[in-house]
């Protein structure tokens, strides 16, 4: 990964960690303001969550017993035995007792207010890619942000002979390739993708095809498919 658009090589592992969930609360506040602003960010934790979430379906849910529950509340909030006292300031002792509960109560509340942020949400719709080849030999994840338009592409291994380019394409079913555009020789790239073939996304495979230096001249790929990845909705 490139330092392009203010990542760094450690942003990959940082999205990986937040979709997971392990990151301490300070790091994952940073994360969410920067969410809002780097799009960039926003796609590397589309990518992990594609990645990542499936994997909890293999998890069988499980219900805890009640008495788990009602131990947590023993432990938690469980009333001190009091001190035997004179009767005349039990009243007293009871009352300073109650109010400084209360407010210990109130303080831990608003802190869990200020303090959890409220989901942001990363985007409305969205479709992500994987392409691979048998080989590894050229891998590409591909992010497509709906609210914008652009196919946000990140080559993470491969590299175009001499003379010869990548060129990428979109099949949706049965319907022709559709070249997306040759491929720079930036690892990162933005592409804006027409209406129409954005449509498309939900049904399609993406490709990458070894071309001439130009590109395809015939509008179908005509070199070796590289590598491929089906788009899944995110």
């Amino acid at each position: 990964m490139t330092e392009a658009d203010g990542l760094t090589p450690d942003d990959d592992a940082l999205a990986a960690e937040y979709v997971l969930g392990v990151l301490p609360h300070g790091e994952r506040l940073d994360v969410i303001s920067r969410l809002q602003s780097e799009p960039d960010l926003r796609a590397l934790v589309a990518f992990w969550e594609h990645r990542l979430v499936p994997l909890t379906l293999a998890i069988t849910p499980e219900t805890p017993p009640r008495r788990v529950y009602a131990a947590i509340e023993r432990r938690l909030f469980a009333p001190e035995t009091p001190r035997a006292a004179p009767w005349g300031w039990r009243g007293l002792v009871f009352w300073q007792g109650l109010s400084a509960a209360s407010l210990a109560a109130l303080a831990v509340m608003a802190g869990l207010y200020f303090m959890v942020p409220a989901p942001v949400p990363l985007q409305p719709t969205g479709f992500v890619a994987e392409l691979s080849g048998e080989a590894g030999a050229v891998r590409l994840v591909a992010f497509y942000d709906a609210a914008s338009g652009q196919l946000r592409l990140n080559r993470t291994e491969g590299t175009a002979a001499t003379g010869r380019a990548f060129e990428l394409w979109l099949i949706a079913g049965p319907e022709k390739p559709v070249s997306l555009g040759v491929l720079p020789a930036d690892a990162r790239t933005v592409l804006s993708l027409p209406e129409e073939l954005a449509a498309k996304l939900g049904a399609a495979v993406l490709a990458i095809s070894d071309e001439p230096a130009g590109g395809s001249a015939t509008g179908l790929p005509t070199g070796a498919v590289l590598a491929t990845g089906k788009v899944s909705a995110i």
